[in-house]
């Protein structure tokens, strides 16, 4: 009895200690967790004040971006009959209320891109639903040496109601354009040979394109594509937007949407 009360005493003495160890470790361990946990928390704060930081300037960037790749428009002049009294090779209805007018050349990359990747689009969204009249003119720059023969070939082509199937040709084979390719191309579609031949030879075509060279040139337009978008009013093309380059498809569109939506008194202005 007297061995085992002590024994019975160490026992309690070494449970009490071994429970205060496990308390004053929990305390411990308790009080790291929250010190971590602040400090954490504080991490936190900061990262959240340096992400802020971060989207405002990554907002910035953006706005500094977008702004610097926006097209300058430049507004000319109305045009009196701006499609050569309906003379022109041309797409959409008369009534359309909407036009654009492009000046383009073969031998140029930048023309193909946009054949490409927007004009597609403007015809399947505003020129087959009527709302847009679509007239096309030629600019061969001097640098571009079949461009010129290239420009007669399609307007050859006018006559014989083949324009936009031998301008796709002409744009999908840019690197063999020539007499080879148009007479090639033009038996493709069908053309009556005889006559697509003398029109070749035909000056008043030449002249023609020389006149919508003139044309462009005094509208300031000096590169292609270049494009006159505008609303029409009596046959006249009102205030156009001068738009310069392969622009994308929503470029035209925002133009486009916007000169719809402005009374007709604005589009004159």
């Amino acid at each position: 009895m007297s061995t085992f009360i002590p024994k019975y005493i160490v026992l309690l003495i070494a449970l009490f200690l071994l429970n205060g160890c496990d308390a004053e470790a929990k305390n411990t361990e308790q009080s790291k967790v929250e010190q971590e946990l602040s400090a954490l928390k504080q991490e936190v704060s900061e990262l959240k004040k340096q992400l802020a930081t971060i989207g405002s300037q990554v907002k910035d960037i953006h706005n500094i971006a977008t702004a610097s790749q926006q097209p300058k428009h430049k507004t000319l002049t109305t045009q009196e009959n701006f499609d050569n009294n309906d003379a022109l090779a041309k797409l959409g209805e008369a009534s359309a209320g909407l036009a654009i007018v492009e000046f383009s050349d073969y031998q140029c990359p930048y023309c193909k891109r946009y054949v490409d990747t927007t004009f597609t689009k403007l015809k399947a969204n505003f020129i087959d639903k009527g709302k847009l009249k679509y007239v096309a003119r030629d600019f061969p720059l001097g640098f571009h040496k079949q461009a010129k023969g290239a420009a007669v070939a399609a307007n050859c082509s006018l006559q014989q109601g083949a324009y936009w199937p031998m301008r796709e040709q002409l744009f999908n084979n840019m690197r063999q354009l020539g007499d080879e390719l148009y007479q090639s191309s033009a038996e493709q579609l069908e053309l009556d040979m005889d006559q697509f031949a003398k029109c070749l030879e035909d000056e008043a075509v030449l002249a023609k394109v020389e006149q919508d060279m003139s044309y462009g040139s005094s509208l300031g337009i000096r590169g292609t594509p270049s494009f006159l978008i505008g609303k029409v009013e009596d046959g006249h093309l009102i205030n156009p937007t001068l738009l310069v380059g392969a622009q994308s498809y929503e470029t035209f569109a925002a133009v486009l949407n916007e000169l719809a939506a402005a009374p007709a008194q604005e589009a004159g202005e």
